[in-house]
């Protein structure tokens, strides 16, 4: 297309598609943030936009994101359920404590893992038996975490293959964002050592 001296630039025209008008726009219009494949139209003198993917094309995106969300949280819980070898190390300790039935007394062993966490809380009186209860029930609030994960990975991916429509999608993995960020907040409220 060359430039017209007297009309200023020649604007390329978009073919109509049947039942679509094109009108002419004055208000404020930005692309910003929004996706090639996303399309402006103008209803009620607002501007709504619409993605003319298929949904398919949706379907796995949000399935990848989903899968993504959950491997990144499940990634943070086992760090922070590993960071020294000390927390496996107790953990290992009190499961042998309780399966050897809390042997208790002068002459019993008690693992040092369980014994110094039951040292740590002389002033509330613990015994070596509540300390390895205590570090056994922290770390299945950890496993217990680890399995919600998955449910909800699992439960998500499953509702975004039967959605109908890329809203329905959205909707899903939006939930499925906020379900992740509360359960990631427990995080933060698991440890007692």
């Amino acid at each position: 297309m060359e430039d017209d001296a007297d009309d200023g630039p020649i604007l390329p025209r978009a073919e109509n598609e049947p039942g679509v008008r094109l009108l002419r726009f004055d208000g404020e219009f930005s692309r910003a943030g929004r996706r090639d494949s996303e399309v402006a139209h103008l209803v009620n003198e607002l501007i709504v936009w619409s993605d003319t993917r298929p949904t398919e094309t949706y379907r796995t995106e949000a399935i990848g994101a989903i899968d993504a969300a959950g491997e990144a949280l499940r990634l943070a819980v086992i760090s922070k359920m590993t960071q020294t070898p000390e927390y496996v190390r107790a953990e290992q300790h009190a499961r042998e404590y309780r399966a050897a039935g809390y042997p208790e007394g002068d002459d019993a062993y008690v693992p040092p893992g369980v014994a110094s966490w039951a040292m740590a809380k002389w002033r509330a009186g613990w015994t070596a038996r509540q300390a390895a209860d205590d570090i056994l029930a922290t770390a299945d609030r950890w496993y217990v975490l680890l399995d919600d994960i998955r449910a909800l990975r699992l439960a998500n991916k499953e509702d975004v293959r039967h959605a109908a429509t890329a809203g329905e999608i959205a909707t899903i993995v939006a939930d499925m964002e906020a379900d992740m960020q509360a359960l990631a907040l427990q995080m933060n409220t698991t440890t007692t050592e």
